[in-house]
C-alpha cells in the first residue's frame, strides 16, 4: 500500500543517514529495488544540498541561522561516515606501521632519551608533596569554560557540581583520580559535534564529568614532571616562554643573526621550508603509541592514555569505535601529540643534527642557539621549530656544490625536460609583484628539492607533508632572490637584509621590525610584516558570528563582543595590521555592520542615538586621535566633533 511504502521510504533514508543497514525479510524484490533507488536519490539531493549550503556559508553569503545549524548536522553525519568506514578498513587492512617501520621509530625514541638521559615519569605516588597544586590547576581550568556560559545543561551542572566537590573534598578526589589511573580501562562513550567556524568545523567532544576530572589532573601532571626533567627538545612549541608574535619575532631575529646568512658572493643560498604535517592526528596507531609511551611513562598511565582514546564515539543514533587515530578532546590530548610530534622532528632531523640543536643534556642550548659557530655550520639545517602541526625549516648551503648536488639527484628521480617545475609553484601573492620569490630556474629546483629531500625522511604511515597544500611552501635567499618569505602564527613576513635594500629609508616604514645583528650590534635586515590571509578571514568569520546571534542577545553583548574581538585582533597582531590594507577595510565594514544592526534593533537610523562608548571602551583620559591631527581625551568629545577613523579618514 502507498502508507507502507511511504513508512519504508522514511526508515530506509534515516538508515542511510545513521550509517545502518536497511534490509525487511521476506520484502519482495522490486519494491526493495523502488525504495532503495527513491533512498539513492534523495540521498543525493541530501548530500548535494549539504554541499551547496557548505560552499556559500563559506564564501560569505547570507545563510539564516537554522540552515547553519542543519548544515552542521548534515556535515557531522558525513564526516562520521567516512570515519566509520576509515576505521572499518583499518581494522580490515590495518595496521599500516610496517614491523620495520616500527622498530626504526622504536629504537631512534630509545636512542634520543637515552642520549638525553631522561629518568622516566613514575606513577604519582599517595603523598606527592604536588598533589593539591596539580589538582588546584586542573579544576580551575575546567571551571573556566563555565565562566561565559549563562545556561548549562544537566552534564555541565553534574560536573560543575563535582568539580566544586573536588574543591571541598580535596584528598578524597585525589584517592579515587589515582585508584581509576590504576584500574580503569573500560570508558563510557564520548559524544561529539562539530564548532562551525564558516571556513571550516572543529570537533568537539563531550567526556563523561568524573573522567574529565581525572583526564584534568593527568593532564597537569604529565606536563609538570617532563619539563623538571627536561623531556621537550626546545624547536617544540607553542611554550610558555614566548607568545606567539614574539615567537615570530625570535625566529625574525634568529635568521639575520645566522652566520653569514645574506652573503650570496660565491653563489650561497638560504631556504626556508614550511608545511603542514598532514593527518597526524588520524594516523596516529594506538599500539604503536603505548610502546612510545611507556618509554617515558610508568605502564599504567601509557595503558590508561591508550585506552582512553579507544572508545566509543556517537552522535545521536550513529556510533563506533575509535581504534585508529587521536582523540583530540582528550584533556592530555596536546601532551600526547606534542611527545609523538617530537619523535616525528628527530625522524626529519636525524639524531646527529637533533643533539646538536638540543645541545649537552646537562647544558641544553636555547631556542635558536648553537655550542658554538662550527656547531652551527656542519649540516645546511641551521634552525628548526614544530609549532603543534606546522613545520618551519631554514637550511643554509655555504658551499654551492651541496645545493647543485641535491638538485641533481631531486631531478635524477623526478625528471624536468621541458622545465615545468615552475608551474604550479607556490609564492606569496600578498605581496606586490616585485617583492616575491622570483622563480628562476635554480632557485625552483632547489626549492623542490629541498621539500623532495624532507618528503623522503617522514615515513607515509605516520604523515606527509604535501607540496599542493596551502600550507606549504619553500622561499629560497640567493643572488636572484633578495628576500626571504614565510608565513608563520597568522603573520606574513618577508625579510629584506640592509646588503639588498636599495634605499635606505625602506628600512623605516610601519608595519616593519629592524633586526639587529647580535654581534655587530647593528640593523641588518627588515622584516616586513602583514596579516595573513587565513587570519583576516577568521576575524570576518568571527564578525559574522557575531551578526548570526545578534537575533537572540542584547545589544550590549553584541557590542562588547565586537570590542572583544576587535582589541584581541589588535594586540595580537599591532604593527602588522597597519600594513594590511584588506585588514583596515575589513575593520571599517565590520564596525558599520555592528552598528546598522543594533540601530536596526533599536528601530532608529539616527546615529546620534549610538554613542561612541559602546565601540570604544576606553577609560577617562584616554586620548583619542581628531581629524585635525589634534588629540583629545575622551570624556571632552562632544556629539559632531570629527575623529580620525581606522581608514584615516575624517568621520564623525
Amino acid at each position: 500500500s502507498p502508507l507502507f511504502l511511504l513508512g519504508n521510504f522514511v526508515v530506509t533514508h534515516n538508515c542511510y543517514k545513521a550509517n545502518i543497514p536497511w534490509q525487511v525479510p521476506g520484502m519482495p524484490k522490486p519494491i526493495e529495488n523502488m525504495i532503495l533507488r527513491y533512498v539513492k536519490s534523495k540521498a543525493d539531493w541530501w548530500t548535494s544540498v549539504a554541499h551547496y549550503n557548505r560552499e556559500r556559508i563559506r564564501r560569505g553569503a547570507t545563510v539564516d541561522k537554522a540552515i547553519a545549524r542543519r548544515n552542521c548536522g548534515r556535515l557531522t553525519r558525513l564526516w562520521l561516515k567516512a570515519e566509520q568506514e576509515r576505521q572499518r578498513n583499518y581494522l580490515k587492512d590495518g595496521p599500516y606501521v610496517s614491523a620495520d617501520e616500527g622498530v626504526t621509530i622504536y629504537v631512534t625514541a630509545v636512542h634520543w632519551l637515552e642520549s638525553r638521559r631522561f629518568s622516566p615519569i613514575p606513577f604519582p605516588p599517595l603523598s606527592y608533596k604536588h598533589d593539591p597544586k596539580l589538582l588546584i590547576l586542573a579544576l580551575e581550568r575546567l571551571r573556566e569554560s563555565y565562566s561565559v556560559q549563562g545556561h548549562l545543561n544537566s552534564s555541565q551542572r553534574e560536573e560543575l557540581g563535582l568539580i566544586e566537590q573536588a574543591f571541598d573534598e580535596p584528598h578524597s578526589a585525589l584517592a579515587r583520580i589515582k585508584r581509576l589511573l590504576l584500574t580503569q580501562r573500560a570508558f563510557k562513550e564520548v559524544g561529539i559535534e562539530f564548532m562551525d567556524m564558516y571556513s571550516h568545523l572543529i570537533p568537539v567532544f563531550d567526556i563523561e564529568p568524573l573522567e574529565k576530572i581525572t583526564e584534568a589532573y593527568l593532564d597537569q601532571y604529565l606536563w609538570y614532571e617532563p619539563d623538571k626533567r627536561r623531556l621537550w627538545a626546545p624547536w617544540v612549541k607553542p611554550a610558555d616562554s614566548e607568545p606567539s608574535p614574539l615567537l615570530v619575532y625570535k625566529w625574525c631575529q634568529g635568521v639575520n643573526n645566522l652566520d653569514g646568512a645574506w652573503n650570496t658572493a660565491n653563489g650561497e643560498c638560504t631556504v626556508m621550508l614550511e608545511a603542514k604535517l598532514s593527518r597526524v592526528f588520524e594516523k596516529i596507531d594506538l599500539t604503536l603509541l603505548n610502546r612510545l609511551l611507556r618509554l617515558i611513562l610508568d605502564h599504567n598511565l601509557a595503558d590508561y592514555m591508550t585506552a582512553k582514546n579507544n572508545v566509543v564515539i556517537s552522535f545521536k543514533d550513529m556510533n563506533h569505535v575509535n581504534s585508529y587515530g587521536l582523540i583530540r578532546g582528550l584533556q592530555f590530548a596536546p601532551f600526547i601529540f606534542q611527545y609523538y610530534g617530537m619523535i616525528i622532528d628527530i625522524l626529519i632531523l636525524g639524531l646527529q643534527r637533533a643533539s646538536e640543536i638540543a645541545g649537552a643534556p646537562t647544558m641544553p642550548n636555547d631556542f635558536l642557539q648553537f655550542k658554538d659557530v662550527e656547531t652551527e655550520r656542519r649540516h645546511p639545517i641551521r634552525m628548526y621549530m614544530r609549532y603543534i602541526d606546522r613545520v618551519y625549516m631554514l637550511l643554509r648551503f655555504d658551499d654551492q656544490d651541496d645545493s647543485r648536488e641535491l638538485i641533481q639527484r631531486f631531478l635524477t628521480e623526478n625528471p624536468d625536460p621541458n622545465n615545468e617545475n615552475v608551474v604550479g609553484y607556490n609564492n606569496k601573492r600578498c605581496w606586490p609583484r616585485d617583492s616575491r620569490m622570483r622563480l628562476m630556474k635554480h632557485d625552483v629546483n632547489l626549492g623542490r628539492a629541498v621539500f623532495w629531500d624532507i618528503k623522503n625522511r617522514l615515513p607515509r604511515s605516520l604523515t606527509t607533508i604535501e607540496w599542493d597544500d596551502e600550507a606549504s611552501f619553500v622561499s629560497v635567499y640567493s643572488r636572484d632572490n633578495p628576500n626571504l618569505l614565510f608565513d608563520m602564527a597568522g603573520f606574513e613576513v618577508r625579510i629584506l637584509p640592509k646588503c639588498r635594500q636599495l634605499t635606505e629609508g625602506s628600512a623605516a616604514q610601519d608595519g616593519s621590525w629592524a633586526l639587529i645583528d647580535d654581534r655587530s650590534k647593528e640593523r641588518t635586515a627588515t622584516a616586513f610584516l602583514r596579516v595573513d590571509d587565513a587570519s583576516i578571514q577568521r576575524f570576518n568569520n568571527r564578525i559574522r558570528q557575531i551578526l548570526m546571534s545578534s537575533g537572540s542577545t542584547t545589544f550590549t553583548k553584541i557590542a562588547n563582543k565586537f570590542n572583544t574581538a576587535l582589541i584581541g585582533l589588535m594586540t595580537y597582531y599591532r604593527e602588522a595590521v597597519v600594513h594590511t590594507r584588506e585588514m583596515l577595510d575589513l575593520l571599517v565594514k565590520a564596525e558599520t555592520k555592528i552598528q546598522a544592526r543594533i540601530m536596526l534593533g533599536l528601530n532608529s537610523k539616527d546615529s546620534n542615538r549610538m554613542p561612541p562608548v559602546i565601540f570604544y571602551c576606553y577609560g577617562a583620559g584616554f586620548r583619542v586621535r581628531m581629524a585635525d591631527g589634534s588629540t583629545k581625551a575622551i570624556e571632552d568629545i562632544s556629539v559632531g566633533d570629527q575623529v580620525l577613523g581606522a581608514d584615516g579618514l575624517p568621520r564623525d
